[in-house]
């Protein structure tokens, strides 16, 4: 064997050596350390908490894992934190709302982050997000709200509960008046039970049903509206807010809108987070979501698990939302201002 040739061979052995090495090996091992997942409180928190008990054991070391909130502004805090501070080792990760994604596209007021330059994880489930009433409301059906006022709380400018009631006001004639500044789902739950608001547009399912099942199925909480593309099998004969379109332009409108709810649990990490620490994330995530037992303990919690997403498959997701029609990105912009 001549010289040259030892070299390639030597080269070639070394290359599948390194690839046979555990992650650990490769320079990812979190032995006595502390994954934290960021979450903005509420049903995120639940979710979080979860996941993490699953997670570490999966990844390289079996570091604990802790869950730390950062409510406001929905899950804004979250991801400017991730964006802006976070390290980029894997240690620090973010369960973030589905319309993190699309804050960029949609040109999302006090957005200092480009949601593609994220570290997409994955998504543990895709979401319906409704429209939920207290019981004493004289507001009925989501015909009532065409015609009479409805008192909704919000957060912050990415938040679910305030974009959602602009946009279908100025698209469709709906009058939900938003009260804003509420810095989680739980806060506008009590202010649901004070009567400061009437109710809320944008209410994730999973977290509704977690938190408050026996609001709904004792009549406390009445749901008017499912927000997502497809309905939930548990809300049958709710219609869905494709069907408030009047034209093909509103519906295409509303399809763009509501496709984040698709996503509606992706964990991210920072910009710039090590292809080792991702991929490491990834097999992790991926191996929970597979693990009869992490679903068992989901369903009894009465967290969503179904259309889980992959990385590849949230970034895909991504990446024909933001190649959808200049006209209609830029109509969806001048719904979605919430500058008001």
């Amino acid at each position: 064997m001549t010289r040259a040739l030892k070299l390639i061979f030597v080269t070639v052995i070394g290359i599948f050596a390194a690839a046979l090495q555990p992650a650990s090996a490769q320079g990812v091992d979190y032995t006595g350390k502390n994954i934290t997942i960021f979450s903005g409180g509420g049903g995120y928190s639940v979710y979080a908490r979860l996941l993490g008990q699953h997670l570490g054991p999966r990844l390289p070391g079996a570091p604990s894992v802790i869950v730390k909130e950062l409510p406001g502004a929905g899950t804004l805090m979250v991801a400017s934190y991730l964006y802006e501070a976070a390290r980029v080792d894997g240690t620090e990760i973010g369960l973030v709302g589905g319309a993190t994604a699309t804050a960029q596209l949609f040109k999302v007021p006090n957005v200092r982050f480009d949601p593609r330059q994220f570290a997409w994880i994955g998504s543990i489930a895709s979401d319906v997000g409704v429209v939920a009433v207290a019981g004493r409301s004289p507001v009925k059906s989501i015909k009532d709200v065409f015609a009479n006022k409805m008192l909704v709380g919000g957060g912050g400018p990415t938040s679910g509960n305030v974009i959602f009631p602009t946009v279908t006001n100025r698209l469709l004639g709906t009058k939900f008046e938003i009260i804003r500044g509420y810095k989680s789902s739980e806060q506008i739950a009590l202010a649901i039970e004070r009567g400061e608001v009437e109710g809320v547009m944008s209410w994730n399912y999973s977290s509704l049903s977690t938190t408050h099942l026996d609001r709904v199925q004792d009549g406390s909480i009445r749901i008017l509206l499912q927000l997502a593309l497809t309905g939930h099998p548990d809300l049958a004969g709710i219609p869905l807010v494709t069907e408030l379109a009047r034209t093909p332009e509103e519906r295409e409108i509303l399809e763009l809108v509501f496709a984040s709810q698709t996503m509606a649990r992706p964990i991210i990490a920072p910009p710039k987070t090590s292809a080792p620490a991702l991929a490491a994330l990834r097999k992790a995530f991926g191996e929970v979501l597979a693990d009869g037992k992490f679903r068992d303990e989901a369903k009894r919690l009465h967290l969503e698990t179904d259309n889980p997403m992959t990385g590849d498959e949230v970034q895909a997701l991504m990446a024909r939302l933001y190649s959808s029609r200049p006209e209609v990105v830029a109509r969806v912009n001048q719904l979605m201002d919430t500058q008001f």
